[in-house]
């Protein structure tokens, strides 16, 4: 059972709109794990992700990154949950990003398959169980049109907290 108030979500562009040199998308990897951390302090324990390739991959990689630091004297146990919006999802991507998929997929702690196969609005019906379960969304979300819009507008209607990257990661860059 997700307990909601536990639980984070993320949410993010594909591989073409986010930053393509080594120094920015180094600070946004950087950010994410800090604010995973942030929010594994303040007691969040759950981390879901959309599973496509780009942001939703990058995030969940940070989540296992941070899964794996121990800390004897303070234990902690987070889960990562994949939610696949159809089984075929990666077919059709390129031979990295789909053997990433499938790594990552097998290291989750759960993977949720909304549909068997593809159909029309299966992408939204994905974020919005993940909002629905979520108290917070963390993304990297530029302004442009597209899912990530969708679920960062459907998060604000359902009062989900809303951390986007975006915004940091551009004034970091600048100063």
């Amino acid at each position: 059972m997700i307990d909601k108030n536990k639980t984070i979500c993320f949410s993010g562009h594909r591989t073409e709109k986010l930053p393509n040199s080594k120094e920015e998308l180094g600070i946004l990897c950087h950010m994410l794990f800090v604010e995973i951390d942030c929010s594994i302090a303040k007691g969040y324990n759950t981390f879901m992700f959309g599973g496509c390739y780009g942001f939703d991959l990058i995030c969940a990689e940070q989540v296992l990154i941070r899964k794996q630091i121990l800390k004897p004297a303070d234990p902690i146990n987070i889960k990562l949950i994949a939610v696949v919006p159809f089984e075929e999802q990666a077919t059709r991507w390129n031979e990295y990003n789909r053997d990433k998929y499938y790594d990552i997929l097998s290291k989750c702690d759960e993977v949720i398959t909304l549909n068997k196969q593809y159909k029309s609005g299966c992408y939204h019906e994905r974020n919005r169980y993940m909002v629905e379960n979520s108290s917070k969304l963390i993304c990297y979300y530029n302004g442009s049109d597209g899912g990530t819009r969708y679920t960062v507008d459907y998060a604000k209607k359902q009062l989900v907290l809303v951390l986007n990257l975006y915004d940091k990661c551009i004034k970091r860059v600048i100063q």
